[in-house]
């Protein structure tokens, strides 16, 4: 009986430890989602359903000023940086790379660029 209760607890605290791994696992994730604004997070779930890997170009806030150590950072995530206004960059990378560069504390949000065309005189 002694040995079964022990069998017992040790059986209910591998299953908790293996919970609690998956649990932050997605948490994670979903901190890191939580920084694309909804076209963005649509266009990724597109972008994941038709296994298609195309550039997206984005703008990425930052929590502070640009600098050559978040340069690095993101050139090594696979991001290619496109412009910088302050803590405003435009970016342009593969999925993956975009949902790496989330992961990381300096960036406050990502939304999917739009692009802009002048209006035309009639």
């Amino acid at each position: 009986m002694k040995y079964i209760n022990h069998l017992i607890i040790c059986t209910l605290l591998m299953l908790i430890s293996i919970q609690t791994g998956c649990s932050s696992k997605s948490m994670k994730e979903s901190k890191a989602e939580a920084k694309f604004d909804a076209p963005l997070r649509m266009k990724l779930r597109e972008v994941k359903q038709a296994r298609a890997n195309g550039p997206l170009k984005c703008l990425v806030k930052l929590n502070g000023p640009f600098d050559e150590n978040k340069r690095k950072i993101l050139k090594e995530a696979g991001i290619n940086i496109l412009t910088v206004l302050k803590e405003i960059i435009a970016i342009e990378g593969q999925s993956d790379a975009i949902r790496r560069a989330a992961s990381y504390d300096f960036v406050h949000s990502i939304s999917l660029s739009k692009t802009r065309y002048p209006l035309q005189k009639q």
